[in-house]
């Protein structure tokens, strides 16, 4: 049994300043004094800022976006369901953090389990260790191998350097591999051209108690751009169900670069890289033990990352790359402590083969170590193990006729030393009828390959006594635990019936094989023997034996009602069965991790006097299981902007205005979940 102690000098460890804070500040302050100044600066970012807010409704449709098929092809044209949150989204809609700028996608489920953790996922099985949704960050996978998820309190950048998220519903395998079963988002930062000068930001609020931001950015002669950027915040906690406060404050500081050099016309190159510091507590438990004890706790959060991309055109048609990054992520709390080093090699190949069709191909290597520390709660066995994942891709953009009727065919090959080689293929055809009006289909098999928890967990459940005799229910991993599949079915019409008006919509039947789920041991007589055992383990084991039917329609629009006015809203509904191979009862308790019904409407008022109305009203039914019982709930944010100049902007967000506080999520884990209270802010942004 882990000592109070122990606990409190765990705690007062995390308690003290990271000692990488304080090189954050030196770093950025060298970078200010060693660079030389940019030249021609506010009148150029001025312009690119004038010329996003000035697109209309069909300029947004033809967005370039890569995500789909990894060449820049229109939005209009895309044979995916997917959704594009721009960097105007972002300023409008005020967020300070990008799971929250996630809530406007349909199909996706984003709630907060406390002040700095969330259950995100796409198309339902949602969790706090949801894991069939690959994330990007300009092509590095911030998808954990530890229990296949995302560690949310850690993905983080200036969110005035992102350019777009483009958020596919549905898998994305045959492109991006494994893991990229229900969805992939990918976050593609600015260009360094387009972040020149020097940006400011600056706020603080009841729950934000403060934050900032600073970046600088300029050129070295014609061929290179660069900037660098810090971030600091500081988040108060949630409150607990009472009222009273709970112990998930949050706080972190980061700092980067970029560096973009272009050579020639034929080839580019990019470096850029991110490290970062912070604290993100909560209140955890021991129920392994007898009484449980519940204590305050922290994640000690630190990392880093580094990311090398080399492009050259070796024709109009035909273009190379070449990228490679390296991550390390350090995570310390009571009952884990992991630290990993991941290092990943991509190349890529996209050309012509004739007037109709567009090959892109390519290969890659990963290989991951990890190191955890064992307790008596939680262990991994062995502790420390190093994974190899080789992948390879090929797919074929056929044009059967032109600009009307186009066929995509492609497949990934991966091979992983949990599961072994995994093909996931995929079948996608775009038909234009006419300009304005896109239909597409698609099938798709992908996959989620096993995690380091579902081979080499072992953890203590919950403790009982019978008798004399203390039991202890595990929960174990399991060597024979093989990939979760998914075949995907989907169906689109993407359409803009007249001006002012755009939509978009999806409807999709998922078939799940070999889902987790967990088995009971059965009892080895010699548990029971006469006198009783002091101490006794009953195990249960990590297996594939659930299986799902998922199906559902996603339906997204914006309409102009003025010049000076946009609507931009969506609904999404969702129904899950789930069954296993045994029959075993209260299987469908877990169908209700994720809402059958959301619904989200953002409006956007430009004023007089450079004034901004924003508001956003999201409806959320309610989540039903044994664990899991949150009644549904109406969000309304509220912010208003105001310009008194082109290059600085005040604004103030009032958010939950309908609610003291309200649950989100009801978190079946060690994890006690808390409740979002009614909050405000206020910002300023100056650029010069």
């Amino acid at each position: 049994m882990l000592s109070r102690d122990l606990i409190k000098n765990k705690k007062n460890k995390f308690s003290r300043l990271h000692p990488l804070r304080n090189f954050f500040l030196l770093f950025f302050l060298l970078f200010l004094l060693l660079v030389p100044a940019p030249q021609g600066i506010t009148a150029e970012s001025d312009k690119q800022m004038i010329l996003l807010k000035q697109l209309s409704l069909e300029e947004l449709t033809n967005l370039e976006i890569t995500s789909v098929s990894k060449n820049p092809e229109k939005l209009s044209d895309a044979a995916a369901a997917i959704f594009v949150i721009t960097a105007e989204d972002l300023r409008r809609g005020g967020f300070l953090s990008i799971p929250e700028a996630l809530r406007m996608v349909p199909g996706i489920q984003v709630a907060h389990i406390d002040a700095n953790k969330w259950a995100i996922s796409a198309r339902g099985f949602n969790a706090w260790f949801a894991n069939k949704l690959l994330v990007l960050i300009d092509g590095r996978s911030v998808y954990s191998p530890l229990y296949s998820g995302v560690w949310w309190d850690v993905q983080d950048t200036m969110i005035e350097d992102i350019e777009r998220i483009e958020v596919i519903r549905g898998p994305g395998a045959t492109l991006w591999g494994a893991n990229a079963v229900n969805g992939v988002i990918n976050i593609i930062t600015k260009k360094a051209r387009d972040t020149k000068g020097l940006l400011v930001t600056a706020g603080a609020g009841n729950l934000e108690q403060g934050f900032g931001s600073l970046r600088y950015g300029g050129n070295i002669g014609d061929d290179i751009d660069y900037r660098g950027y810090i971030k600091y915040f500081n988040r108060d906690n949630f409150e607990k169900p009472g009222g009273s406060g709970a112990a998930d404050d949050w706080d972190s500081i980061r700092g980067g670069f970029r560096l973009d050099w272009e050579s020639s016309s034929e080839t580019s190159m990019t470096f850029q890289g991110d490290i970062y510091s912070g604290n993100s507590g909560l209140t955890n438990s021991l129920s392994g033990t007898i009484p449980v004890q519940a204590f305050d706790d922290n994640s000690d959060i630190s990392g880093g990352n580094l990311i090398g991309r080399w492009t050259r055109t070796l024709s109009a048609n035909s273009t190379i790359s070449l990228q490679t990054y390296y991550d390390r992520t350090v995570r310390e709390m009571e009952i884990l402590s992991e630290t990993r080093d991941t290092f990943d090699l991509e190349f890529q190949h996209s050309f012509s083969l004739g007037e109709r069709q567009d090959i892109i191909w390519g290969a890659g290597y990963r290989v991951t170590y990890d190191n955890i520390d064992k307790n008596e709660q939680l262990l991994f066995d062995p502790d420390s193990r190093t994974d190899n994942l080789f992948s390879a891709f090929m797919q074929n953009r056929i044009s059967l006729i032109q600009n009307r009727l186009v066929l995509t065919l492609g497949s990934k090959f991966e091979y992983n030393d949990y599961s072994g080689f995994e093909v996931q293929p995929s079948a996608r055809l775009r038909w234009t009828p006419a300009p304005g009006h896109t239909l597409w289909a698609a099938v798709s098999r992908a996959v989620r390959t096993p995690s380091r928890a579902d081979h080499d967990l072992r953890v203590k459940l919950s403790a009982f006594y019978t008798g004399p005799t203390l039991n202890y229910i595990t929960m174990n991993g399991d060597d024979d635990f093989d990939s979760e599949e998914v075949t995907a079915y989907e169906i689109g019409y993407r359409l803009q019936p007249m001006e002012r008006l755009s939509l978009d919509i999806t409807a999709f039947y998922n078939v799940y094989d070999d889902l987790r789920t967990t088995i009971m041991s059965p009892p080895n007589p010699s548990m029971f023997t006469y006198p009783p055992p002091v101490e006794r383990e009953l195990p249960m084991y990590i297996i594939n034996k659930y299986h799902s039917d998922t199906c559902g329609i996603e339906i997204s629009g914006n309409l102009e009602l003025a010049e000076w006015w946009r609507l931009s809203c969506s609904y999404s509904w969702l129904h899950t069965h789930l069954f296993s191979d045994d029959k075993r009862p209260g299987i469908e308790n877990a169908e209700g991790n994720s809402p059958s019904h959301q619904f989200s409407c953002r409006s956007f008022i430009n004023l007089p006097g450079n004034l901004e109305l924003d508001s956003s009203v999201f409806y959320v039914d309610k989540l039903s299981n044994t664990y899991n019982d949150v009644p549904g709930y109406t969000r309304v944010d509220l912010r208003l902007g105001w310009q008194p100049r082109q290059n600085f902007e005040f604004s103030l967000k009032l958010e939950n205005l309908l609610d003291n506080r309200h649950s989100e999520y009801s978190c079946a884990g060690e994890i006690f979940s808390t409740q979002v209270p009614r909050s405000f802010y206020g910002k300023i942004t100056w650029q010069f």
